[in-house]
């Protein structure tokens, strides 16, 4: 599945959700930023051309228009349980204000290139039981108007998480899958996403014939190459509309689409409305 997101308020909140059925595939990316707590689970995730495997007690923190692709194990016997929280960061910066270090740490977690997004809590059991205890409470005292019940919470969740994010060392920290084919695949795609497609290139890159490295590609990682690249473009796209002042076809040329026509279609058809109802909605500040 193929598709990019958009938050509909500011802060939105789904705790101890069970997905095992159905379970869809998702790959996209957020204008907002997205945290993700595995309760019950195992699977990998895709993202900054790196795989990753998760598990029960693994901790995500994705950035805004940062794309990212879950491929989770699902059965009778496997279930997948999570909680997860979207947020305009610039919104909630505002209620962070007063507390300075959970600013800066915030801050850290959007902007900063050596953030290891992927942590493996050394003791999931305790955020387990916080993450549940609030899920009770707010099934048992439910209100009209949650936004500020939210934030709240959101506060609370940092300034729990905090300690634990920079405890860490090294050995503590998930560290990415080794596939070097899949990276020099994905670094590729980031290099190359503004000009035409071409397979052979990539190939010559790979080493392989062009038929191989699709049918390979798409064995290890779940999807095509053409859907990353897809969504390489719309997220280019997608920042470009929000933040710059760029004509729509401009916009269009420079992440990879020439033909107007077509940029609109492919737009429209992974976001759900057209380039110029994009940008013409409030932009949520990161």
């Amino acid at each position: 599945m193929l598709f990019a997101d958009t938050l509909k308020r500011p802060i939105e909140l789904q705790l101890v959700v069970d997905r095992a059925a159905p379970y869809k595939e998702v790959f996209h990316f957020h204008p907002g930023a997205e945290i993700f707590y595995i309760h019950e689970g195992a699977g990998q995730v895709i993202v900054e051309q790196h795989m990753y495997e998760v598990k029960s007690g693994s901790l995500l923190f994705f950035r805004p228009f940062q794309p990212h692709y879950q491929q989770m194990e699902v059965g009778p016997e496997q279930p997948y349980v999570r909680s997860l929280f979207k947020y305009s960061p610039g919104y909630f910066s505002e209620f962070l204000k007063p507390f300075p270090a959970l600013y800066k740490f915030h801050d850290y977690l959007c902007h900063s290139d050596s953030v290891l997004q992927i942590q493996q809590l050394p003791a999931p059991e305790k955020l387990d039981y916080w993450v549940r205890d609030f899920d009770r409470r707010f099934r048992l005292r439910p209100v009209i108007d949650d936004l500020e019940r939210n934030a709240l919470f959101l506060l609370s969740f940092f300034q729990y998480i905090q300690p634990i994010w920079q405890s860490y060392s090294e050995a503590d920290v998930q560290q990415p899958t080794i596939d070097p084919f899949v990276v020099r695949i994905l670094k590729w795609i980031d290099e190359h996403y503004q000009e035409e497609f071409q397979l052979e290139a990539l190939a010559r890159v790979a080493h392989m014939s062009p038929n191989h490295v699709s049918y390979l590609f798409q064995k290890t990682t779940g999807k095509t190459i053409t859907d990353f690249l897809t969504i390489r473009r719309i997220k280019q796209a997608s920042l470009l509309l929000q933040t710059t002042a760029l004509s729509v076809q401009e916009v269009g040329e420079r992440s990879g689409y020439p033909n107007f026509s077509y940029f609109c279609q492919a737009f429209k058809k992974h976001m759900g409305m057209t380039p110029g109802q994009f940008r013409s909605q409030p932009p949520f500040r990161t």
